[in-house]
């Protein structure tokens, strides 16, 4: 069983398949959201963040200072709800290298059509904070933006050119 809306595509009449805007929640595992809330309200926070930001097969890639970061919270608060929600098999971690990749227990929340749940291939995104980064990537600047230069009044006109007039010999 898919999870999808089919919508007419208005320029082609192709039907595709929709369902960006929305997690679904198993209302079997609501009861250990509802625990989890009662235990540890700040983990919940987390974890309701993790399920705004994830992709389409429950992975993020995000450092923890970025969560911090992005919730306002202290690094360690951070680690502990964590940690919390590994034990409540909630959310698990995925290394690659030294980098993070949180991913939903996807027996308690899905962000897609219930097929992927099979596979384990991450195109996972990525939440990066301002503090982790050393500059923006591109630059913003207009080019070739006209920019009106102030106009010259004729006394500093005249005053130039007497200037002018007075170094020659």
């Amino acid at each position: 069983m898919t999870h999808e809306k089919q919508v007419p595509n208005i320029h082609t009449g192709e039907l595709e398949h929709l369902n960006d805007n929305f997690v679904q929640l198993y209302i079997d595992k609501l009861d250990l959201i509802i625990e989890m809330t009662g235990e540890n309200p700040t983990a919940v926070k987390v974890f309701v963040w993790l399920l705004k930001h994830m992709d389409k097969r429950n992975a993020l890639v995000v450092s923890q200072e970025a969560l911090a970061e992005a919730m306002g919270m202290h690094r360690t608060t951070i680690f502990r709800s964590i940690n919390y929600l590994k034990e409540k098999k909630a959310v698990d971690i995925v290394k690659s290298g030294s980098t993070n990749i949180y991913a939903v227990n996807a027996q308690i929340a899905w962000k897609s059509n219930a097929n992927g749940k099979n596979f384990a291939l991450f195109d996972a995104a990525v939440y990066i904070a301002e503090s982790e980064q050393e500059g923006p990537l591109f630059s913003t600047d207009l080019v070739g933006h006209a920019i009106k230069k102030p106009a010259k009044s004729l006394k500093s006109l005249r005053t130039k050119k007497q200037q002018d007039d007075e170094s020659r010999p």
